[in-house]
């Protein structure tokens, strides 16, 4: 039997509330965001910087960082809007809740933020039947193929813009790839008895199988870590812990990981109140610098919790494992023809544009 002392479970909740009411994307059949740049004209843009968010009234467009207006015809979730003389067809498509440029600032103010419900509901049920979670919890997970080939929505989430623009904005260059294939992690209830995840930051800031040495901390930022929120993350079902602002921090202290340190093997990580749950809505995405110590939740509810996560590591550091024969049998599935150019080019850079593993 495991005693709960007094200061288990305690962890601080930063609760982030669900939206009510959502900007929008104009997306071209090929991908590209519809735009208005510093020169007032209307451009087509490959990143989701503040120029492509807009929110529409009736018949009117308005551009949500500029205030600029503009007429359109809108029928069935479809804008038509001139363009340098021409009529251009756009899909109308699920947004964020504030500009890129607001949550840029706060993830370079505290090291991480919430995307709030920026994946629509389709594509969290579909990654819900794939992580077999939530209403799918009587099903499987499918480790026969990568995850990415089984479902359209894993491509989608990979991609979605407005993430992929923070992370490169925050690491200061574009010429990223994933550290591993992207994959789910299911929490199943804590059974009270088994060994848990110890507090850690991720590859290179601690030993790899990869090979790399451990970054300094105080170097230029190796790697952002992105949460997918598939299953609402709530402290009773296993939210990721995290303590907030540790990326400027030194390494966990030993009384953090007691199994370690000494300890029983079974004995539990910190969960007192200097530590931080983020509870998100499913369809959040949590970015975080992978320097912050953090460890996975205790699942007290009767439910499985899922998330879809993924390691976006600078041009040196060795993935963790080889991502390109996913990418390669990705591109003979039906998950890669639903995509648009934009996102096959960018699933594609991300699992091919790796550094050469060692033998």
């Amino acid at each position: 039997m495991t005693v709960t002392t007094q200061k288990e479970f305690q962890e601080r909740i930063v609760r982030v509330e669900r939206p009510t009411h959502h900007f929008k994307f104009l997306t071209s059949q090929d991908g590209a965001m519809l735009g208005l740049n510093d020169a007032n004209e209307l451009v087509l843009c490959e990143e989701a910087d503040d120029q492509v968010v807009w929110d529409i009234d009736a018949m009117e467009l308005e551009h949500v960082a500029s205030k600029t207006k503009l007429s359109a015809k809108i029928e069935n979730d479809q804008c038509f809007v001139d363009v340098n003389g021409n009529t251009r067809t756009f899909s109308i498509d699920h947004g964020p809740e504030k500009l890129p440029s607001e949550y840029l600032t706060h993830l370079k103010r505290e090291g991480w933020v919430c995307l709030t419900c920026i994946l629509n509901s389709d594509i969290v049920e579909s990654l819900q039947r794939v992580a077999g979670s939530d209403a799918y919890e009587h099903l499987s997970m499918n480790n026969d193929s990568p995850k990415i080939c089984q479902d359209v929505a894993v491509g989608q989430a990979i991609s979605e813009p407005i993430s992929l623009w923070l992370i490169r904005q925050y690491m200061q260059t574009r010429d990223l790839h994933l550290g591993h294939p992207p994959g789910f992690a299911v929490l199943r209830p804590y059974d009270g008895e088994s060994p848990v995840q110890g507090w850690h930051s991720d590859i290179p800031y601690i030993p790899s199988v990869g090979g790399n040495l451990v970054a300094d901390r105080k170097g230029p930022i190796k790697a952002v870590q992105r949460n997918v929120c598939v299953s609402d993350f709530k402290k009773e079902n296993g939210a990721t812990a995290y303590k907030l602002g540790s990326h400027t921090a030194d390494n966990p202290p030993p009384e953090w990981n007691p199994a370690r340190f000494g300890g029983s093997p079974n004995a539990r990580p910190y969960s007192g109140p200097d530590a931080d749950v983020v509870e998100a809505p499913a369809g959040s995405i949590v970015l975080y610098d992978a320097r912050t110590w953090h460890r996975a939740g205790f699942n007290h509810s009767k439910h499985k919790r899922a998330a879809m996560l993924q390691s976006f590591q600078a041009a040196d550091v060795i993935p963790k494992r080889d991502t390109r024969p996913a990418c390669e049998k990705w591109h003979a599935t039906p998950a890669y023809e639903q995509l648009n150019l934009r996102q096959q080019r960018e699933i594609t850079e991300l699992l091919m544009n790796q550094p050469d593993l060692p033998d």
